[in-house]
């Protein structure tokens, strides 16, 4: 079922808008009931900003993908080189910050593809963990992650301005 068409590669300035308005319709359509419209607005006005996204695709521990099938933009991905207990020292593991797919294309293996990819990149790159933050209320992301072999490690609640918090789970795996 995995389109044969499918295409991954770095975000490009050019692509930002398109970036922009693909993260808009995802989040909506994913995030709505699990948190408010108003954060939804307060973190995509933050993520998703010129600014943020040329900080994000020109620094060298990062990377931001985008993800098409026939040629359209239907997801991206995102991670970087971090270490899960927040220590400045010579991480040896990699955190996923951002994997997406637009529900007309979810079902299709496109949301494993990516993640394969990024254990791979996580593999050369020598890191040893991949981890990431999930809502507590993202039951279908949680089910996705766990399918794939993360664990929840522990809670945690990060304030992230505006007033807002996440209530997440931080969930790991062995690469």
């Amino acid at each position: 079922m995995l389109p044969a068409d499918r295409t991954l590669a770095p975000v490009t300035e050019p692509e930002f808008p398109v970036l922009r308005e693909l993260a808009d319709t995802i989040w909506r359509q994913h995030y709505a009931g699990i948190i408010s419209a108003a954060q939804i607005d307060y973190m995509l006005a933050g993520r998703f900003s010129d600014e943020a996204l040329r900080e994000h695709v020109r620094a060298a521990d990062r990377w931001l993908e985008l993800l098409r099938v026939s040629g359209t933009p239907v997801g991206y991905c995102g991670y970087e080189l971090a270490s899960i207990d927040g220590e400045e020292r010579a991480a040896a593991d990699m955190k996923l910050g951002q994997l997406y797919v637009l529900d007309s294309h979810r079902g299709m293996g496109l949301g494993r593809f990516m993640l394969g990819h990024i254990e791979g990149r996580a593999r050369e790159l020598g890191r040893r963990l991949l981890w990431l933050q999930v809502n507590k209320r993202n039951t279908g992301a949680i089910g996705f992650y766990r399918a794939a072999g993360f664990e929840v490690i522990r809670d945690a609640v990060f304030e992230i301005g505006g007033g807002f918090v996440m209530d997440d789970y931080v969930m790991a795996k062995g690469v």
